[in-house]
């Protein structure tokens, strides 16, 4: 479906900066860099609901007991939560409904931390749709608004085929000027330079402001001998974008063919100020090519990013299929209606008393209904409490012994997480309330896996590739994943005695 990337007989590539203006390569890279943040924050989403899951399943299977007095087995009550958190699965909804689902059902027993993760996941939804069409502007970035041709025409790579995928283009949508100049450039090339005229005055037109078409404009204008039309095309272009070297030297050019030596001076002058080291690299580059008076400028790399993020049948269809594969069910022009929707359902599931769900203590571990929280936003029951609260001065028996159990929870937990953290990175850290170091763990092991499975390429530019990164990617992806085990190891969730 895409070709892959060249670094290999490029014209102009001879520096680190060329090639990151060198747009099949800048695109690739920022493509694969999108799609690789994207499916990290997808599946550590996914993870995150696992994790809780995990960690809130007892507290409802304790509801439901308490709620049928203990009257329906147990297996059975497991079934039931099974089949609860599962139900997604009845309406062929994608892996992010499960994670949306989960956050409503177990909103009772989150944390504040909790909720707010549940609250950046629903910002997560509200974007989605935006999210997904930029992510499928790079997949099919050259297929769409003929952004292959203009890049290939721009750099003397055309072929045939491409010459006449961009007339066809021109011919069917009048209205974009990008085409225009670029069949303008091939036009002065060929000598054409009325031709040239023509088509560059139909691209200002559409973009009125444009200092690069002027440019071009000044080009052809010299070309056919009109030279007080071909300085005012150039000036319109200084004018424009006054900081621009081009414009400057060009005017120096046109002025020297028209013996006006004071203003060609006073021109160079004033490109030199810009970028000296850049005049220097195009007086030299004249030397060297007698023909080559005037320089043309290629599209800017921002414009091409912008083309190419242009709606277009085959970007609505695969903005489309990805986001399905995440969501399902609806099509991605609910996605904002979604949104808003999990927001109001989050609304109302907040005025849901939090007596009517249980809560494990994260000092002593004792199940309760009635407690608070403590200063971090953790939960606490009375009794601990009322030790947080209680001078030491008025340390009894009772105090003595709640204080052994907090002592025999912490011990217990501290080796229950870091077993857990073994199992999946963070797991154990968000069963005891470490938020911060979960969602760090669980986002370097999403985003090892993903490098370990994909080599860090999602998609390929459409020029035939010399280089091969991605065993390189693998490589750094398992290093990451060590790194990250032999930390679980040395750092456990919990320390015991802390």
């Amino acid at each position: 479906m895409f070709g892959s990337l060249t670094l290999g007989n490029l014209m102009s590539i001879s520096t680190l900066e060329a090639l990151y203006t060198y747009w099949p390569f800048a695109a690739a890279f920022i493509g694969n860099s999108y799609l690789f943040v994207i499916a990290t924050t997808v599946l550590t989403f996914i993870l995150i609901g696992v994790c809780l899951v995990v960690k809130y399943a007892p507290n409802m299977l304790n509801d439901l007991k308490t709620t049928s007095n203990n009257e329906i087995p147990g297996l059975a009550l497991k079934l039931w939560i099974i089949l609860l958190l599962a139900f997604p699965v009845f309406f062929d909804a994608g892996p992010l409904w499960f994670v949306l689902w989960w956050f409503f059902v177990l909103w009772g027993y989150l944390t504040s931390t909790e909720r707010r993760i549940a609250y950046v996941f629903i910002s997560l939804v509200l974007m989605s749709s935006w999210i997904a069409h930029v992510g499928a502007g790079f997949l099919t970035y050259s297929q769409t608004n003929v952004n292959k041709e203009i890049f290939s025409i721009d750099h003397n790579m055309g072929s045939p085929k491409d010459v006449l995928a961009i007339s066809a283009w021109i011919q069917n949508n009048k209205a974009d000027a990008e085409p225009l100049n670029t069949r303008a450039v091939m036009e002065i090339e060929n000598k054409n330079n009325q031709a040239a005229v023509s088509l560059l005055s139909r691209s200002l037109s559409l973009e009125p402001n444009s200092s690069r078409y002027y440019n071009h404009l000044g080009i052809a204008l010299a070309g056919i001998g009109k030279n007080s039309e071909a300085i005012k095309a150039f000036q319109n272009a200084a004018t424009i974008d006054p900081d621009n070297v081009i414009y400057h030297y060009n005017l120096s050019r046109i002025y020297q063919a028209t013996y006006n030596y004071s203003q060609a001076e006073r021109s160079i002058r004033k490109a030199s100020t810009i970028d000296p080291e850049k005049v220097r690299a195009l007086l030299d580059d004249e030397t060297g090519n007698k023909g080559k008076r005037y320089i043309f400028e290629h599209v800017p790399v921002w414009e091409q990013l912008a083309r190419q993020m242009k709606p277009s049948e085959d970007l609505v269809k695969t903005a489309d299929s990805l986001w399905y594969l995440g969501f399902g069910i609806f099509g991605r022009n609910r996605a904002l209606y979604m949104g808003l929707g999990a927001l109001l359902i989050v609304f109302l599931l907040r005025h849901i008393p939090e007596e009517k769900f249980t809560k494990r203590c994260n000092r002593c571990g004792n199940l309760y209904y009635a407690g608070t929280t403590s200063k971090l936003g953790y939960p606490m029951c009375l009794q601990c409490h009322w030790i947080e609260t209680k001078p030491k001065k008025q340390m009894n028996s009772f105090l003595t012994i709640k204080a052994e159990e907090i002592k025999e929870y912490r011990a217990i937990s501290s080796s229950f997480a870091w077993k857990h953290d073994f199992i999946l990175p963070g797991l154990g850290s968000f069963i005891v309330n470490k938020h911060g170091k979960a969602l760090l763990r669980l986002t370097i092991f999403c985003a090892s896996l993903i490098l370990i499975i994909t080599g860090g390429r999602f998609l390929y530019s459409f020029i035939p590739s010399g280089i091969e990164y991605t065993e390189f990617v693998r490589i750094t992806g398992i290093i990451l994943l060590g790194l990250l085990y032999w930390r679980v190891y040395k750092s456990p969730p919990l320390k015991y005695g802390v």
